[in-house]
């Protein structure tokens, strides 16, 4: 299966980058863990449908018929994403399985600072897939650029912290920053490893965008369904569209969740039956749809042009 292929390259060319770490006091050790949790996968064995770590291959592939020369990059994305993480669990603290939790934040600080460092050696090794030096110095650029958006949406995100309300233009603004530019930032790579036009190029990355927003909007859904975001009391979509709907005592019930310093772990089932009945789950899934038809769009465009996008449609399942 392409899958397994695909996923078995990556996994083997991310423990070629890390294999200077072997018998360093345990920092192999600690490297790989957060790149063994859920949604990190060294290679996609969980059977879920959609690969995010293959995206930059699948882009490659769809466009040239080869998926190698774009191996480097996608382990030195997920290697980056992998060392936002950690850093996340730092500025969040709300995880006890986190390294900061279990080994401390100085530790937590050297692994994340691993991560990236062997993640830009990891870009070097494209030479070794023949790519030329111009596009490996657009490679690089291009990651760090998007990466460079990623931290500016970061910060903007902890600038928010305790505002007394988050407008839907905002959310929008901070999630195109930090969750989008994941999947841009690989369709985007994918794409100029293959050699694709300019053009081209730009196609897979209004796909990459438009995908990565979908996918954002769909795990607030989910974090509502599941009552975990309520706990946390996160503002999401659904809940920046109930607060600008509910009025009265649900309003006030709202906003004293979400809006006003925890005091209590609330039961989710009746928050999560409110913010059904505001309709701020239909209206976020109605937002979910358009963001997966302005990606299927372009998925189309990059079909138009050449690419064979079959495999990538299953993002949009």
């Amino acid at each position: 299966m392409w899958q397994k292929r695909q996923a078995e390259l990556l996994a083997g060319e991310i423990e070629a980058i890390l294999a200077p770490l072997y018998g360093q006091s345990g920092l192999y050790d600690l490297v790989k863990n957060p790149l063994a949790k859920a949604g990190q996968e060294l290679a996609v064995k969980s059977g879920r449908s959609r690969p995010w770590p293959l995206l930059p291959l699948m882009v490659c592939e769809a466009v040239s018929g080869d998926c190698e020369r774009a191996l480097p990059a996608a382990a030195a994305i997920q290697l980056l994403r992998t060392a936002a993480d950690v850093f996340d669990d730092i500025e969040d603290a709300d995880s006890s399985e986190s390294l900061s939790v279990r080994h401390g934040f100085a530790i937590a600080v050297n692994v994340a600072t691993t991560l990236i460092i062997v993640a830009e050696r990891e870009l070097v090794r494209l030479e070794t897939k023949g790519v030329e030096p111009r596009i490996i110095v657009r490679t690089m650029d291009a990651i760090n650029s998007f990466h460079t958006v990623a931290c500016a949406g970061q910060h903007l995100d902890i600038s928010l912290t305790g505002e007394t309300a988050v407008s839907e233009d905002m959310y929008f603004k901070v999630i195109g920053m930090k969750s989008a530019y994941a999947a841009e930032c690989a369709c985007h790579v994918g794409a100029l490893l293959a050699n694709a036009n300019q053009e081209l190029v730009d196609t897979f990355s209004a796909f990459g965008r438009n995908l990565g927003m979908a996918a954002q909007i769909a795990n607030d859904i989910q974090g509502i369904m599941s009552g975990t975001d309520i706990i946390k009391h996160k503002i999401t979509l659904p809940v920046i569209f109930a607060l600008g709907q509910a009025d009265g005592e649900a309003g006030g019930r709202l906003k004293g969740i979400f809006l006003e310093p925890a005091t209590a772990t609330w039961d989710p089932a009746p928050i999560r039956d409110l913010l059904f009945r505001t309709g701020a789950i239909h209206y976020a899934t109605v937002k979910m749809e358009f963001y997966k038809q302005l990606a299927s769009g372009a998925l189309s465009e990059a079909a138009g042009a050449g690419a064979s996008v079959e495999r990538l449609k299953l993002f949009l399942e």
